[in-house]
């Protein structure tokens, strides 16, 4: 499921490692097809039988309610493929908003962090006060 970065067997090149970093994974239900994230059934069938996939890792940051101090930093993405993902999103405090679109920037590695998004495209300061 996690793309850790090391084949079996071979070395990795330095400039393979940083693009294998901004891989992310995500699981499609075998039988309904329904896209979900780090998940051992599937949150509409309930089947086990849900297979790894690749996600283009483009994304748009969503609305995020009940946050506590603990996750301040991370945001909802609602990525391409239909399946929400929390992450970090680097990027301009004023731009990281609902609605902007973000692109992977790192992965989910073995430690189990957060992914990382950028920001795809440049967001204006508010004029007003």
């Amino acid at each position: 499921m996690f793309h850790t970065g090391l084949r079996s067997g071979t070395a990795v090149r330095p400039d393979e490692e940083s693009a294998a970093g901004t891989e992310l994974h995500f699981q499609r239900c075998r039988w309904c097809r329904t896209t979900t994230f780090q998940r051992l059934l599937c949150p509409t069938c309930g089947s086990t039988e849900l297979n790894p996939e690749l996600s283009e890792g483009e994304g748009v940051i969503s609305v995020r309610r009940g946050v506590s101090a603990a996750d301040a930093d991370l945001w909802p993405v609602y990525m391409a493929e239909g399946f929400t993902v929390r992450c970090r999103v680097e990027g301009p405090l004023h731009a990281v908003r609902p609605g902007v679109r973000v692109k992977v920037a790192s992965g989910v590695g073995v430690t189990g962090r957060r992914p990382v998004v950028r920001l795809c495209e440049d967001v204006p300061l508010d004029t007003w006060y």
